[in-house]
């Protein structure tokens, strides 16, 4: 996996799980989320998101999150066409699911009941594809 691949990853999982490492930071010493909102800005930005992504990783891991961003699960898989998450069989091609809106993280969402998912860090609805 390359460099790109894994901060694609790794800002899914930020994506993901925004609400649970803003509330785990907040219960920190510092009760401070500013390296979470650090890589939110960036990606907003669009500038170069590898170093803030390392950082919030690191005050993860020293809150005793010894797995760091990984700790919170995973971001559904990658968002490649050329690759089919578990229990998406390549025979039923086409299948919808929810992808990252900016196409910039490995987030992904079946569609089901209830409204679709929305992007933590750009607030846009996930764009529906096809796999």
């Amino acid at each position: 996996m390359t460099e790109a691949d894994e901060t694609a990853r790794q800002l899914g999982i930020v994506c993901a799980n925004a609400d649970r490492i803003r509330g785990r930071l907040r219960r920190g010493p510092t009760g401070d989320d500013a390296v979470l909102e650090a890589v939110l800005t960036a990606v907003r930005d669009g500038r170069e998101t590898v170093r803030p992504v390392d950082d919030l990783h690191a005050v993860l891991q020293s809150l005793g999150d010894s797995q760091g961003l990984y700790a919170y699960g995973g971001t559904g898989g990658t968002a490649e066409h050329r690759t089919h998450p578990a229990g998406v069989h390549r025979e039923r091609s086409g299948e919808s699911v929810y992808l990252c809106p900016a196409r910039r993280c490995t987030r992904y969402g079946w569609p089901g009941h209830g409204s679709s998912p929305v992007c933590a860090i750009s607030g846009e609805t996930l764009r529906l594809d096809r796999l």
